[in-house]
């Protein structure tokens, strides 16, 4: 594949255009939460590393399937079993690292003063859950989107990207706002 910087332009602006209105879309959601995040400041220094993990694992991936079908590793198939262990590897990783992250996040705050309101049993059980979700569904994500823009000639490193991190984003603050308000908090 010859890289063109016009095509990269003529689809890359539309889709980071896009991507900037729901980005404000999901800032305006944390406005509208704020109440919730001032009473539990724990979950809002959680937010940047439930985003954080959701897009890079899912950016992660993309690019892996990305090389993979621009060296014929990986077909354009869902029962590819390449894509398939890579997208297991993916969610699994994602699963470790949402669970060390939980741990890690309330014992940071508890030591840094931070006021927490919360269990650590019940914030691991929101970020776990959010994180989990978050990455199962940030991960088909990237496949669908990996294969969707090969599919139309388009180089997917260009197209997998923007559209996982924005959704990551986007999808992370309404899952942990979702999972809060499951646990009762």
């Amino acid at each position: 594949m010859i890289y063109n910087w016009k095509k990269i332009v003529r689809f890359g602006l539309p889709l980071l255009t896009l991507c900037i209105f729901i980005e404000i879309f999901a800032g305006q959601m944390l406005h509208l939460g704020q109440k919730t995040l001032v009473v539990f400041p724990i979950f809002l220094i959680s937010i940047p590393v439930i985003n954080g993990v959701g897009g890079n694992i899912g950016s992660i991936l993309g690019a892996r399937l990305a090389s993979g079908l621009h060296v014929g590793y990986i077909s354009l198939n869902v029962k590819d079993k390449k894509m398939q262990e890579n997208l297991i590897t993916a969610i699994l990783m994602g699963i470790i690292t949402y669970a060390i992250l939980a741990i890690l996040i309330y014992y940071v705050a508890s030591f840094g003063g931070i006021q927490m309101g919360i269990g650590l049993i019940e914030f691991i059980s929101v970020i776990l859950g959010v994180g989990v979700l978050l990455v199962c569904v940030i991960s088909l994500v990237s496949v669908f989107t990996a294969f969707w823009s090969f599919k139309k000639g388009l180089d997917p490193d260009d197209i997998v990207a923007p559209v996982v991190t924005t959704i990551g984003d986007t999808l992370g603050i309404m899952l942990l706002f979702l999972f809060i308000g499951a646990v009762g908090i």
